[in-house]
């Protein structure tokens, strides 16, 4: 059964469809969900404006629709942003010669980070894990494997974590040194905040002090250290509750064209090279797309429509390696 909003369904071992129709995270967004706290964050956000020296606010940026919409708006809010786009090794390369441009096009410095550095022994470990999982042959019996690797790998989401076990979620992996690296390297500018431009929550939370239950949060405030302040991620498309046809009508005045050969709405497998190797066997093997719940977010707030989220979703991203050769390449196993 399919969530009436957006396109998880019961097909993913993790998500109940309850008796309205509703899948836990539309149930708990509809019930919950809150402007008022947003304009709170809004508020703060806005406070660091001017606060730097050289740059208030470090954006990440692909190129893609919603980071070149995201950049144009942090400018027109009045922020000194300094645009980079992190390089793991397997990210496809046109995608930082697009960064560039855009920061060009609308008078942004930009540089690119390599965070290989974030990752450790165990990360490296997983990395090799993940590649040893994925060349297996295809089986039941590996389908039930991935399925309960899919269910077990939530409790080492934290970047915290010292799991070196595989993982079915390409994103898990490379998150811990994407984290790692929003806070060290803005750490190192002394700048504040760091820019997304992503279109969903960065934090759920339960709050026993709201009647509510649940808050729905921008921001997350990065803090590793008792010594050192904080750095806030902030997704910025969420906290101003931007929808598509605004980002359209930006990009439109900036002059960005969608790339021959790509559509608006995209899964994760399209700027990634390792989510693309991997996405078609975790389809097979799981029975449902791995981007599902991300792409269903993006749904459930509004930003794009379930009909959008779906095309991204049935489009077929084909590999020429396999996730052990990309990784090979990328000089992390």
């Amino acid at each position: 059964m399919e969530c009436k909003v957006c396109l998880n369904s019961d097909a993913n071992p993790s998500i109940r469809i309850s008796d309205n129709g509703l899948c836990s995270i539309c149930e708990i967004y509809r019930t919950n969900f809150n402007r008022s706290s947003l304009e709170e964050e809004k508020e703060f956000f806005e406070s660091f404006i001017g606060n730097g020296k050289k740059y208030d606010i470090m954006a990440g940026i692909s190129g893609g629709k919603d980071s070149s919409a995201m950049l144009y708006t942090l400018k027109k809010m009045g922020f000194k942003p300094l645009a980079f786009t992190f390089d793991i090794g397997y990210y496809p390369m046109h995608e930082f010669s697009r960064a560039r441009a855009v920061a060009k096009t609308l008078g942004v410095d930009y540089e690119v980070i390599d965070i290989r550095k974030y990752l450790n022994r165990n990360d490296v470990n997983a990395y090799r894990r993940t590649a040893e999982l994925y060349s297996k042959r295809c089986s039941h019996e590996l389908s039930e494997e991935f399925r309960r690797i899919y269910l077990d790998e939530r409790r080492y989401y934290s970047i915290k974590s010292s799991s070196s076990l595989p993982v079915v979620r390409t994103c898990q992996l490379c998150r811990r040194a994407v984290i790692r690296g929003y806070y060290s390297e803005a750490k190192k500018r002394k700048i504040p905040l760091v820019a997304l431009a992503i279109n969903e929550w960065a934090g759920l939370s339960q709050d026993y002090h709201d009647k509510r239950g649940y808050v729905f949060s921008s921001m997350r405030r990065l803090k590793p250290s008792i010594k050192e302040g904080p750095v806030h991620v902030v997704h910025v498309p969420f906290m101003l509750r931007r929808k598509l046809s605004e980002t359209r009508q930006i990009l439109k005045k900036i002059g960005w064209n969608l790339p021959q050969g790509e559509e608006l709405i995209e899964s994760n497998s399209n700027s990634c090279l390792f989510a693309r190797a991997a996405e078609t066997k975790a389809t097979r093997l799981l029975g449902f797309h791995p981007d599902t719940p991300r792409i269903s977010r993006e749904i459930t707030v509004g930003f794009i429509t379930k009909e959008q989220g779906r095309g991204a979703l049935n489009k077929i991203h084909r590999s020429k390696y396999s996730v052990g050769s990309v990784l090979s390449m990328a000089k992390i196993i």
